[in-house]
């Protein structure tokens, strides 16, 4: 499995500007695998090994930066990534966004940012959707939380209120797909 060079950037710059203090300290806890992608250039429209260039090193950033909490880690990245992402070369879409529409684009994302990978949006209800990621073969529970940050903040980015979400299965706990709904008003 790959990922887009794009996530490793933007992973990169998430430590660089919240915990500039510790980057060469994570860099040196990481992997050497790992430690070699993130010292050198990242190429955004490069493909990188999803457990050396991705999943590691998002691993090492929960132990440090947050006591282990997957979940307080992985919304955190997620909720960096879209900030940047959003306010930056996808401001478009705030523009012209609902809800629905970003949770949408969201799961065009996943497809174009992982590969292979699949994911659909099953619509609730005026104030939810559920995405599902049908194929990720491997996501952790780490990115599974990533994703759903990412989601956070597009949707308080889109104006929406009072975000919430739930993990109702999860690929990486061996469901059959990762389930994550959100509800905004």
């Amino acid at each position: 499995m790959q990922v887009k060079g794009t996530a490793l950037k933007s992973t990169r710059d998430f430590v660089k500007d919240m915990f500039p203090l510790k980057y060469n300290e994570w860099i040196n806890v990481l992997p050497s695998k790992s430690r070699e992608i993130y010292r050198n250039t990242i190429s955004v429209s490069g493909w990188f090994p999803i457990k050396e260039g991705y999943l590691d090193p998002i691993d090492k950033i929960v132990d440090m930066f947050f006591s282990g909490d997957m979940r307080k880690g992985g919304e955190e990245i997620g909720k960096y990534s879209a900030e940047i992402a959003l306010k930056g070369i996808y401001k478009v879409f705030l523009l012209i966004a609902s809800p629905k529409f970003l949770i949408q684009r969201a799961s065009r994302i996943i497809t174009t940012y992982y590969q292979p990978s699949r994911a659909i949006v099953n619509e609730n209800g005026p104030n939810s959707a559920t995405l599902v990621i049908l194929e990720f073969s491997e996501i952790n529970i780490g990115l599974e939380y990533r994703i759903a940050g990412w989601c956070i903040r597009a949707l308080e980015l889109a104006n929406s209120k009072d975000v919430k979400y739930s993990i109702d299965k999860s690929l990486a706990k061996g469901h059959e797909s990762t389930e994550i709904t959100f509800t905004w008003l």
